[in-house]
């Protein structure tokens, strides 16, 4: 594709409508055509649906625009999508200028609005229900539009709003304003880095540290009633007064796992992105696995706060965030993962989990026919790949969003998924693990299980993360056998089901996860001294 030529939009105003079966996005434009002196023909300008999607029918009032200076020109564009479409989508869908000029294509930038340009303050239209999901566009970073499509959520309600706006009021009595809120993925979870990290800190005599949790979470009665008195409950006033009061978070998932994943509340957004926080990102699974330099990646990467820091394994891993994520030398904290420390394996382990990294541009589709999306038929390559005489040993471990979505349907692996959700008590007794790319991995083979990554979709895989994406592994720093086919899988599952890890995978592993004394939650606190985090 020749980038030399760049069509670049900034909006002046847009909205998105719903209109006979059609979702409508209508912007006011200020547009040129970089790269050449040639006046855009709009007549060969398109939108498109993120970077492998599908183009939108797009109609300009006027076809090269009301002439101004500088070489910019007025326009008024409609672009519109079956509302029947909307299952094909991502979840967060970039609205990619495309021009076409004989052969060639251009690609370029639809920005949220001209007067906000490279900025970002969080802003998005109405949010449109339509086909059971919530619609919305939404300015990303540095300004651009991206048109989001997914399920509703609690906080699109004018409930939640005012709920919102009452704990900032909560908030500004200064309540809060000395603790440290930790959570994990979406809330919903207390197995991870988080809540091995929060049970330390409340056994040292830490009492300025909350947990936050979704209060139907079963462990919730299983756990010690010291650890359950600093517990806040997912979406009730306290937490959400804790989260604008607070300053400190630290957690195994990006910020926006503290309230509510996709979002599209405001005040919300800009707390979640405040300069003045204080982030220690204890990781959910070691990073060191698709690249930061991935646009799927974004959240990952530095962001101008207060103070953040970055849990990793090894200086290896470290330089993987140094390099590609923006981040300096130091704000990593090379300790190892806190929940590494309580991981373990039974002895009469024998499993064969089966857990491929979930594909989000999967999930609207996944909604509508499980069956028909890559996700599933990935899977159910890596089923069959499973001699007979082992498929009572199968568990097959989706992940949340697709595992939720699978269950609703009567599918042949269905019933191959334990009813028993925590990834911490399935790796207990996992023997074999079968995966594509997916972080798990690591906490597998930590724990002594073997490891077969399945490569055949990997390069299709990588497009959708967009950018420059690609693994930190390869075939030769692997620590587990890779396959491209299904046969090299069915022989490398023969091979490696039941038998003691390889030296030669053990060597490869200690490169990127360097400790394995279950000291890690102690050199975590000691850093977080040091840094004023904690008191002394």
């Amino acid at each position: 594709m020749n980038t030399e030529i760049k069509p670049v939009l900034s909006n002046i105003i847009c909205s998105l409508k719903e209109r006979s079966g059609c979702i409508v996005i209508k912007g006011l434009c200020i547009m040129m055509l970089t790269g050449t002196r040639e006046t855009m023909d709009c007549n060969n300008l398109k939108f498109r649906l993120g970077a492998s999607g599908p183009e939108m029918e797009t109609s300009f009032a006027m076809r090269k625009g009301i002439p101004l200076p500088k070489g910019f020109r007025l326009n008024l564009f409609t672009a519109t999508i079956d509302t029947c479409k909307l299952e094909e989508l991502d979840l967060q869908n970039a609205v990619i200028p495309v021009y076409k000029k004989g052969e060639d294509i251009f690609e370029g930038k639809l920005a949220y609005s001209i007067f906000e340009a490279g900025r970002t303050t969080y802003r998005n239209s109405r949010i449109l229900s339509c086909e059971g999901k919530s619609v919305y566009l939404r300015q990303a970073m540095k300004n651009g539009v991206w048109l989001t499509v997914r399920e509703p959520n609690y906080y699109d309600t004018p409930e939640a709003v005012k709920l919102v706006k009452t704990a900032m009021k909560v908030a500004k009595t200064g309540k809060y304003s000395d603790s440290i809120l930790m959570y994990e993925k979406e809330c919903s979870r207390y197995e991870e880095s988080a809540s091995v990290l929060y049970e330390k800190l409340i056994d040292l005599g830490y009492d300025n540290v909350y947990y936050v949790i979704n209060r139907d979470n079963p462990k919730i009665s299983k756990i010690d009633e010291k650890y359950r008195k600093h517990f806040l409950y997912k979406d009730s006033l306290e937490h959400l007064a804790c989260f604008f009061g607070s300053h400190k978070y630290i957690g195994t998932e990006t910020r926006d796992h503290l309230v509510q994943l996709r979002i599209a509340n405001r005040d919300v957004m800009k707390k979640v992105n405040d300069s003045s926080i204080i982030y220690v990102f204890l990781q959910h699974g070691p990073t060191y696995m698709v690249s930061l330099d991935a646009d799927m990646r974004l959240p990952f990467r530095r962001r101008e706060m207060k103070m953040q820091r970055i849990v990793v394994s090894s200086e290896l891993e470290a330089r993987h965030f140094v390099e590609l994520g923006g981040y300096s030398e130091d704000e990593m904290y090379i300790t190892g993962m806190a929940k590494f420390d309580r991981n373990v394996r039974y002895d009469n382990a024998d499993r064969i989990v089966i857990m491929p990294t979930w594909r989000r541009w999967d999930l609207n589709q996944a909604e509508k026919d499980f069956k028909i999306t890559g996700y599933y038929k990935f899977m159910k390559m890596m089923f069959d790949a499973v001699p007979g005489e082992l498929r009572d040993k199968i568990d097959i471990l989706p992940h949340p969003l697709m595992r939720n979505v699978m269950l609703k349907e009567d599918t042949e692996l269905s019933k191959y998924i334990p009813e028993e959700a925590s990834y911490d008590e399935i790796l207990k007794s996992c023997s074999l693990l079968v995966t594509d790319y997916s972080s798990i991995s690591y906490d597998a083979f930590y724990r002594g299980s073997n490891i077969v990554f399945f490569w055949r979709e990997l390069e299709e895989c990588m497009k959708h993360y967009g950018g420059n994406a690609h693994l930190m592994i390869d075939e030769g720093s692997a620590f587990g056998d890779v396959c491209m086919d299904v046969n090299e899988l069915q022989q490398a599952i023969k091979a490696n089901y039941g038998t003691p890890q390889k030296d030669e995978y053990i060597r490869k592993y200690e490169r990127i996860i360097r400790f394995h004394d279950g000291k890690n939650c102690d050199r975590i606190v000691e850093m977080l001294k040091k840094d004023g985090i904690l008191k002394q």
